[in-house]
């Protein structure tokens, strides 16, 4: 079969070439002559489909939120002044709310506060520590997801996978310090997929925040920058910013077409009265 013209199965060899036809080796049919131009037919083919799959990924993928990214080290002393007074947190009115993202998607959802107090003195937060219900976490979004798959969901992250929550129901913050803002003025980015805090960055922070953040079982420190206000016998926060899950021992994967991103965007909004 030696001068043959032949269609090329996948499998071949190249052992020469000439202006028009490429030598070609198969195992089960000898030495060939294989046209260039067809070659290059299957090598553009090859191509064009690479680059419609990558194409697709990029279409499909979902980055974590753009916001500020949590400073995170080892745990830190708490050594709040206590002299103040202590304010309780109202937990009705604060709430923690958070997005995941994979890449096909995102899921958003809440977590209730169980109480927390917070320690004022001479106008200025001096500490403070709220408690987080992980074992009454909820899946609430995005708008067009089902409640059964929210379910579903809701079971996967309470399980030892992500939080764990039969052996650590709960989370907890603690604050070990809080500084004058002075970084530089910060842009929000828009995007719709948390829908109770609608923003994704505190574009007019007041304050640098300290604070050890226990999540199954794991501690510890993140540093972000924070709006406070304090008005008579309210006060108030607003942060917003990413963490790293694998900080805190949760290093499920994901499925291996729809991998989670290891970035969960928090956004906390506190509520303390005298």
């Amino acid at each position: 079969m030696i001068g043959q013209f032949y269609n090329p199965p996948f499998k071949w060899r190249a052992i020469g070439r000439s202006t028009t036809h490429e030598k070609h080796f198969f195992p089960d049919r000898g030495t060939l002559f294989v046209p260039i131009k067809q070659k290059s037919k299957m090598k553009s083919r090859s191509l064009f489909i690479t680059a419609l799959a990558g194409l697709f990924f990029c279409v499909c993928c979902t980055n974590a939120p753009k916001t500020d990214e949590a400073k995170t080290t080892d745990a830190k002393e708490v050594t709040n002044d206590n002299t103040g007074e202590t304010w309780k947190l109202s937990t009705t009115e604060s709430k923690v709310e958070w997005v995941g993202t994979k890449v096909t998607g995102y899921h958003t959802g809440t977590v209730p506060l169980k109480n927390g107090e917070i320690n004022v003195k001479d106008g200025d937060v001096k500490g403070g520590k709220f408690v987080m219900d992980l074992a009454n976490m909820q899946v609430s979004g995005p708008k067009e997801s089902d409640a059964k798959s929210n379910e579903k969901l809701l079971g996967h992250l309470k399980s030892a996978d992500f939080f764990d929550v039969e052996k650590n129901p709960e989370g907890v913050f603690e604050l070990t310090a809080v500084k004058p803002y002075k970084g530089e003025a910060i842009k929000d980015s828009t995007d719709p997929r948390q829908e109770g805090i609608s923003k994704y960055k505190v574009t007019d922070p007041t304050h640098t925040v300290n604070g050890n953040l226990t999540l199954k079982g794991v501690t510890k420190n993140i540093e972000f920058p924070a709006r406070i206000t304090i008005s008579g016998n309210t006060a108030e926060a607003v942060a917003k910013f990413n963490i790293d899950r694998k900080d805190w021992g949760i290093v499920y994967p994901g499925k291996r077409d729809d991998l989670i991103r290891d970035a969960i965007h928090l956004g906390i909004s506190i509520k303390a009265v005298k």
